[in-house]
């Protein structure tokens, strides 16, 4: 009945959606795919990438965007609630997908999106330039036309200052999931009904991982591709692993053909992938003395060193100048989020100790410089908000001289290490950065609100979409209905009683709601980014 940390997303449960027949249906149509928003796709992180690199994008707040292959809208439809004054619109091949977003629109009450019935090959100049198109699933799993087609979009509908994302299977890690889609495929070749060509290739792998030599390397890619596929639903496997035209690509051939239609490549959709930190030091030398233009190129080796298996690339129109020398200053003009915490209650930042955080992701952060701690508390506390540098700068600052005598803690040399270091934990990871401030809150306000969207999709599913563009988890249906009662219109001690009401009514509910265990809940809803201010 209580939300926690561990309510945040990770794996689909395995049961799939199956929809009505529509007239001329796809495989879409038959066996639905369960959107979901994919936070790499968010213009607000697509314009911040697109700023590291000396690009000036238009700003998120009144933009337009264009997604190829928006399913059911789940994706776009969360984005076109977060900011009313930009347009949207989705296209699908799928009419009943298009017909379920429709839905959700209307019940939303939006007028900033559309979402239409079409395919990709439809797309003309008629339907305008766009700041940002986004293609998330879309390029490995459609033919060699539409892919053309795709890369054409990119460049003769979008905006002189605009970005592309478009995500697809990449080599080399493809090479361990095509051994075991080969297998599956070849077991369901004479299987028409799709519930059971996914029951089948479930089983098949599994048998198969099973009989497989321990020792062998051939029985420890089987195993690890067993451990992926049950992690997965059924309509991901079905679309993703049991579509006979996926076919993965190398980074540079995405690029060669992105290149013929007047594009270049921008980056990753992550900047921790320019990170050469996880390298071997002997390959991180190598990779560092690749210019910036060969940038695509250091890429393409660093995947060959991790085997990457899936890739999100961002493109933009290539006449533009990028700047791929970023120095720690750049961080300056950006807003800073991180979910890091210290390991221990008793930190003392004023002191020369080491001090480790942790984020909700599991990673680790230390560090002994004073004013490095002091920001990285001051974050903690403030998550999932992103802060200014500036805001952040003085927030430090005037942690420290609570404990200390003014002194230098603050100095031009002291501001500087704390910038390399939070500059360092940016690149590898552990702390996002935004271009814009992101619309969530970190406290529990007078009134607190979920976001109408989390509140309609807490009355129809147990998958909600937070203000950070990530899908959470809500356990069970008291919390669900915790989240419809958290409408802006109640204060607290309202709530306690209204959620108490619920609860009495709901069979097997005989805990007590209580002021701490909604007081508990509202905290956690905004630390999962799903109260609005």
């Amino acid at each position: 009945m209580s939300v926690t940390r561990d309510a945040i997303f990770r794996h689909i449960p395995p049961n799939p959606i199956v929809s009505p027949m529509s007239p001329n249906p796809t495989p879409y149509d038959i066996f639905s795919y369960r959107g979901f928003a994919y936070m790499e796709s968010h213009p607000a992180r697509l314009a911040t990438m697109a700023a590291f690199y000396g690009m000036d994008p238009t700003p998120v707040s009144r933009c337009r965007v264009l997604e190829l292959g928006c399913g059911v809208g789940a994706n776009v439809i969360p984005m076109a609630v977060q900011y009313p004054d930009s347009e949207f619109v989705g296209i699908d091949l799928s009419g009943r997908s298009i017909e379920l977003g429709l839905g959700a629109i209307a019940a939303l009450g939006l007028k900033n999106i559309t979402l239409r019935h079409a395919s990709i090959t439809d797309v003309t100049t008629d339907y305008g330039a766009f700041d940002y198109i986004i293609a998330h699933g879309v390029y490995s799993w459609v033919p060699a036309d539409v892919r053309e087609k795709m890369l054409a979009i990119f460049h003769d509908n979008m905006r002189p200052q605009g970005v592309a994302f478009v995500s697809y299977n990449a080599h080399p890690g493809s090479h361990l999931r095509d051994l075991v889609r080969d297998m599956m495929l070849f077991h369901v070749r004479d299987i028409a009904d799709s519930r059971e060509r996914v029951a089948q290739a479930r089983a098949v792998v599994k048998a198969l991982a099973e009989a497989s030599a321990k020792t062998s390397v051939h029985g420890a890619v089987l195993r690890a591709e067993l451990a992926r596929i049950e992690g997965m639903g059924d309509d991901i496997l079905f679309h993703d692993d049991l579509d006979e035209v996926a076919v993965p690509f190398l980074l540079h051939q995405v690029v060669a053909d992105a290149e013929r239609h007047g594009l270049q490549y921008l980056c990753d959709s992550s900047l921790w992938r320019r990170s050469l930190d996880r390298v071997a030091e002997n390959m991180r030398g190598l990779l560092s003395q690749f210019n910036a233009k060969a940038y695509m190129a250091r890429d393409q080796y660093h995947d060959f060193i991790d085997g990457h298996g899936f890739r999100r690339t961002l493109l933009c129109h290539g006449d533009i100048s990028l700047d791929r020398d970023l120095e720690p200053g750049c961080i300056k003009r950006f807003y800073l989020a991180s979910s890091a915490a210290p390991s221990e209650t008793d930190i003392d930042p004023a002191t020369a100790d080491n001090a480790e955080f942790k984020t909700k992701m599991g990673d680790t952060l230390a560090s002994k410089h004073p004013l490095t701690k002091a920001a990285l508390l001051h974050l903690g506390q403030c998550w999932p908000m992103a802060v200014s540098f500036e805001d952040l700068l003085g927030a430090a600052c005037a942690r420290l001289m609570a404990r200390v005598e003014m002194g230098d803690v603050c100095s031009a040399e002291q501001v500087e290490a704390m910038t390399r270091a939070l500059f360092n934990a940016v690149c590898g990871g552990h702390i996002e950065v935004y271009l814009f401030p992101l619309p969530c809150v970190a406290e529990v306000s007078e009134l607190p609100e979920a976001s109408r969207l989390v509140r309609r999709q807490a009355e129809h599913g147990s998958m909600v979409t937070s203000l950070r563009h990530d899908s959470v988890m809500l356990e069970d249906d008291a919390i669900r209905r915790f989240v419809q009662l958290v409408d802006g219109t109640r204060k607290f001690d309202q709530l306690v009683v209204d959620f108490g009401a619920a609860v009495a009514q709901m069979p097997g509910q005989g805990t007590v709601v209580t002021r701490e265990t909604v007081l508990h809940n509202l905290k956690m809803l905004a630390k999962l980014a799903l109260l609005v201010g």
